[in-house]
């Protein structure tokens, strides 16, 4: 019966984003102005002023104090004439017989709003009503004796509150922001998981489920973004591919070249056609690796790595072979990774380094991200305008592309930053003061890219430290 209900309401909901923006806000509007209308017509004033209780003793106040200021001998007249004007009031005049005064109409709130309209003091009766009619029945005297008698609406109604007014508005309003709420909730979820799966899959080349519910044009883009999906990883893969098979082919033609090389009798022509074997073989293996590399781990499992560890032995590595490597500090703490692909980044960095450079001063230290590596060299440095270019593959600091003079293919540092994305961390170059460039990588640590959560700096901060 769930399930037959759900298909019921879901066939009543639009299918599209304009439909259900539609579904949300006409609703919302429309209760709206039916409750105020509703207020409208409870609180509003009658519509004719003659019934109003208010409007007749304002009226009566009046003629009483005409009555009062005029000369007994023109009394009369003024009643006859305020009688014809004001019918709905039956204004007769009166002998001071007949009823009992300041007893129930004292307290009345018509008969209040008489005494506030008149001003001063007034003699109020109470007489009985005629049949068939609503209303009360006073008679008036007036303090230089003006007399007569009239028939005041009735006014029930207690006095408008604002209170239960704000109270209603109050419920109104948050009623409708919290539908309203919901409803652009349960509207924009499945673009968010959209969003989310095309972040995924744009960083790491992770398929994340793509909604399949929400509205028409969200599922259309979701079937177009799962087919893109597929297109660029047959992309990807045939790339890879091509570079796998040319690497490979040209393996045994340079194996060839070199073993004939080593016959031609001029030294120098055999040592430039060395030289540039070695070049084309080195540009075949980096190309290789950054397409590896690009791929950003995928398929291959993530460990608990010690990135002190790591930091040590590449040091201790170039350090062997008569490189100026020193390390300011290291910290021991965990990270989530892959052990062989974090060495290959810092190899490079600091191979750079040292290239560029003459020495690298490697440091450890905690950062908002979790911990951070910096290689720091004193060389020349980059301008601070081509620092992103630097990251792009094939882009290397000298403008002449010249393989001749050139000492790398530019794909060093494109292979740092695949590798550092691919472990959800950040790769940044800037210059350092006077001369000198800084290389910066920072990565979460193992608790908080397991939990999903942002990498909380004091844990790391209670590791032992390692010079």
């Amino acid at each position: 019966m769930s399930t037959q209900r759900r298909s019921r309401f879901s066939a009543l909901v639009p299918g599209s984003v304009a439909g259900q923006i539609a579904l949300l806000i006409v609703p919302a509007i429309v209760v709206t102005h039916a409750l105020a209308t509703l207020a409208f017509f409870a609180l509003r004033e009658p519509w004719r002023p003659d019934a109003h209780p208010g409007v007749a003793a304002t009226r009566l106040a009046t003629v009483a104090r005409l009555l009062d200021g005029a000369p007994p001998d023109e009394r009369a007249a003024i009643l006859a004439n305020a009688g014809r004007m004001l019918p709905t009031l039956r204004i007769e005049p009166w002998n001071g017989t007949g009823g009992e005064g300041d007893n129930e109409a004292a307290d009345h709130p018509v008969v209040r709003r008489l005494r506030e309209g008149f001003g001063r003091t007034l003699t109020i009766t109470d007489l009985p009503g005629g049949e068939g009619q609503s209303g009360i029945r006073i008679g008036v005297v007036t303090p230089e004796g003006a007399a007569l008698s009239a028939h005041l609406p009735d006014d029930e109604r207690p006095p408008i509150r604002p209170a239960p007014i704000v109270v209603a508005l109050l419920f109104l309003a948050v009623t409708l922001s919290l539908l309203s709420l919901w409803a652009t909730r349960a509207l924009t979820a499945p673009l968010a998981r959209l969003a989310a799966a095309a972040e995924a899959f744009g960083k790491h080349m992770d398929l994340v489920a793509l909604p399949e519910n929400g509205p028409k044009e969200v599922v259309a883009v979701s079937r177009a973004l799962d087919r893109m999906r597929d297109r660029v990883r047959r992309l990807v893969d045939d790339r890879t591919q091509m570079l796998a098979a040319i690497s490979h082919d040209l393996r045994t033609p340079i194996t060839r070249l070199r073993l004939r090389a080593e016959f031609i009798e001029d030294d120098h022509a055999r040592t430039m056609t060395l030289r540039d074997l070695d070049q084309m073989n080195g540009l075949v293996e980096a190309a290789l690796s950054f397409v590896r590399d690009g791929q950003r781990g995928e398929g291959r499992a993530n460990t608990l790595v010690d990135l002190a560890s790591v930091v040590q032995t590449v040091c201790d590595g170039f350090a062997d072979m008569g490189a100026d490597v020193s390390v300011a500090e290291t910290r021991h703490v965990l990270i989530q990774g892959r052990p062989d692909e974090l060495q290959r980044a810092l190899m490079n960095l600091v191979d750079n380094a040292v290239k560029y450079g003459g020495s690298a001063q490697v440091s450890m230290g905690l950062c908002a991200r979790g911990v951070q590596v910096e290689i720091c060299d004193a060389g020349p440095g980059i301008p601070e305008s081509e620092c992103d270019a630097m990251l792009q593959p094939f882009v290397r600091g000298d403008r002449a592309r010249n393989l001749d003079t050139a000492s790398g293919f530019g794909l060093g540092l494109s292979i740092v930053l695949a590798i550092v994305e691919a472990h959800e961390g950040r790769f940044t170059l800037g210059n350092r003061t006077p001369h000198g460039l800084c290389a910066r990588i920072e990565l979460p640590l193992a608790a908080a890219r397991m939990a999903g959560k942002p990498a909380d700096p004091t844990q790391a901060a209670m590791a032992p430290r390692a010079a």
